[in-house]
């Protein structure tokens, strides 16, 4: 019974755990395995770096083909508005930060689910506050397909919402 419960804790573990995947004022460049969607992503903000740690999680989604990634999609201290073009669900997140403004960049990787379609889609409310921290847990058979978030310099942060749609 022991050996079952440290089984299930350690897996339990993983799951909320994901992948962080940069430092204070680094770059990154998230992708999930092949197959796979964003299924949680989570971020903590620090005002001394005035930057954010980056989590995510993926969840399998089926076969996944015709994956893109886009160009920046926002310039520093600018809005940021992206969907995936073409019936597509992000799987993958990049970023940049610059200290001089004390932001980032984004490009979001997308890709194609074969034979299913995004449906019902809508956008979330504020996942954050400003200087809070961000979570999102996509709910089972949605899917993640655009991103929408503002800067503010007096925070020197992003309040962040997400496109889910049905899949």
């Amino acid at each position: 019974m022991c050996i079952f419960t440290y089984l299930m804790v350690s897996m339990a573990t993983m799951y909320v755990r994901g992948y962080v995947v940069n430092d204070w004022d680094q770059p990154f460049d998230f992708k999930c395995p092949l197959g796979q969607a964003i299924s949680y992503i989570s971020s903590e903000h620090d005002d001394y770096y005035e930057d954010r740690k980056w989590e995510f999680q993926c969840r399998s989604v089926g076969e996944t083909r015709d994956c893109e990634q886009s160009g920046y999609v926002n310039e520093f201290d600018e809005l940021l508005t992206y969907v995936c073009p073409h019936n597509k669900v992000i799987t993958g997140v990049a970023s940049s930060h610059n200290d001089h403004y004390e932001d980032r960049r984004f490009r979001f990787q997308c890709c194609r689910v074969t034979g299913r379609i995004l449906t019902g889609c809508y956008i979330t409310g504020d996942v954050n506050v400003w200087d809070g921290r961000l979570t999102l847990n996509v709910p089972e058979g949605k899917v993640v397909n655009g991103a929408y978030s503002i800067h503010k310099d007096y925070y020197e942060d992003r309040k962040w919402r997400f496109n889910i749609c049905s899949i």
